[in-house]
């Protein structure tokens, strides 16, 4: 399987967020002394992997969903439900992607620092945009996937 963006953003947003933080700990016990802008970076890298990891679970499939709707009514109800709550969910995630562009040009207007890195806060809030854009599109991916059949709603994979 070819490694898609959203995997490698998420995944070192998180190698990098375990390792900041480790460091800080580490900083802080043996030699006494915090680093001023290692939360700060730790906790951007966390909502970076949250923003893009979901567009990552969104193509694998992994989302919580309430799968009553497909369970109890299997075969007749549970495509229209699926394609229903894929349109539900494309729909949150372009109105979102939007709000936070016109938030994003908004702090490039205003030209907002953050407080221990002094670095534009573009770069901290673009994950929200650019998050909830792949997951637009790969929600678009899998609502195609279950018009043309490509995916069963009634199989329901729980692991």
């Amino acid at each position: 399987m070819v490694p898609s963006i959203e995997m490698i953003i998420a995944s070192v947003s998180l190698v990098m967020m375990t390792g900041i933080t480790a460091v800080q700990v580490f900083s802080r016990y043996v030699f006494q002394s915090s680093l001023d802008w290692s939360e700060e970076l730790a906790r951007y890298l966390f909502i970076w992997s949250v923003y893009v990891g979901c567009s990552y679970a969104t193509m694998l499939d992994r989302h919580l969903e309430v799968t009553i709707i497909r369970t109890v009514f299997k075969g007749k109800f549970a495509r229209p439900a699926a394609i229903v709550a894929s349109l539900l969910t494309m729909s949150f995630c372009i109105f979102t992607a939007i709000i936070g562009t016109k938030f994003i040009i908004f702090l490039a207007e205003t030209g907002q620092k953050t407080p221990a890195l002094e670095v534009s806060a573009v770069w901290v809030y673009l994950c929200l945009p650019l998050g909830m854009g792949f997951m637009a599109f790969r929600t678009v991916e899998r609502l195609w996937w279950l018009i043309t059949g490509k995916i069963d709603p009634t199989e329901i994979e729980i692991n």
